[in-house]
């Protein structure tokens, strides 16, 4: 099964779930409500490391941010961010510092670098 609606496409492979936004200028509350119902909804109730790329992402509210810090991790194993550049690293980073994330959490502009550290908390079935 997949999800490709307007703000992102997701889809599970390898005991990994996909997580590929679409362009966004400004993830707000409403459109990270949106992809986490979405996401859960695929997710069926089980638990996965999750590889969300951002790389499409412009920006997000501090609600947004907040949102997706909390409700985003939800049914995640461990969750490997995919960004384009050192400024959007640089400010995930930020943010990742001064948030409580609970699964383990990496950032990476690198999408081989970022399933090996995925891998280990696949799900195998």
């Amino acid at each position: 099964m997949a999800i490709d609606d307007k703000y992102a496409k997701m889809w599970l492979a390898d005991g990994i779930l996909y997580f590929v936004y679409n362009p966004i200028r400004c993830i707000d509350l409403r459109i990270a409500e949106e992809v986490v119902f979405q996401r859960l909804k695929l997710q069926n109730g089980i638990e996965y490391p999750v590889l969300c790329d951002l790389r499409a992402v412009q920006g997000a509210t501090k609600d947004g941010r907040d949102y997706l810090a909390i409700s985003g991790a939800l049914l995640t194993k461990a969750q490997a961010f995919l960004v384009k550049d050192n400024y959007s690293l640089s400010v995930l980073n930020m943010y990742l510092r001064t948030t409580v994330v609970k699964p383990p959490t990496q950032i990476f502009d690198d999408e081989n670098r970022a399933l090996a550290f995925l891998s280990e908390f696949r799900r195998v079935i």
